[in-house]
C-alpha cells in the first residue's frame, strides 16, 4: 500500500471517530435536556438515596444498590435529578444535602412527595 492511500485510509479513520463522538455527545445533551415535570400527576416510581445536589428545584439523588451476596458490596450507583416544587408534599420537613430521602415521582421527574 502507498503513503498517500495509508494517509487517506487514516483520514477517514479520524473523521469517523470524530463524528462518533460528535454524536455520542449531542445524544448524552440530548437527554439531559428532556425538560421535566413541574407540576404533580401520577405517580410513575419511587426513589430511594441521599440528597447529594439542589440546585433551584432541582434535587439530585444518588441511590446505591447492594448486591446481598457479596457480604454487602456496592454494585450500582445511579444519579436521579427530581423536580421538588410547591405542589410536593414535604413529609419531615424540607431537604438538605445529605439528607436520605425517598420520593414518590411522576414519569417526567416530578417529586409528588418527598420524606
Amino acid at each position: 500500500m502507498t503513503n498517500n492511500g495509508f494517509k487517506r485510509i487514516m483520514d477517514v479513520a479520524v473523521m469517523a471517530a470524530v463524528a462518533l463522538c460528535f454524536g455520542a455527545g449531542l445524544a448524552m445533551a440530548e437527554s439531559q435536556a428532556q425538560p421535566m415535570d413541574t407540576q404533580p400527576g401520577p405517580a410513575f416510581t419511587t426513589v430511594d438515596g441521599k440528597v447529594v445536589k439542589i440546585d433551584g428545584n432541582v434535587f439530585t439523588i444518588q441511590s446505591q444498590s447492594t448486591n446481598y451476596q457479596n457480604l454487602g458490596t456496592s454494585t450500582n450507583v445511579n444519579e436521579v435529578r427530581i423536580y421538588v416544587g410547591k405542589e410536593t408534599k414535604k413529609l419531615h420537613g424540607d431537604k438538605k444535602v445529605g439528607d436520605k430521602i425517598r420520593a414518590e415521582v411522576t414519569e417526567g421527574g416530578f417529586a409528588n412527595s418527598i420524606q
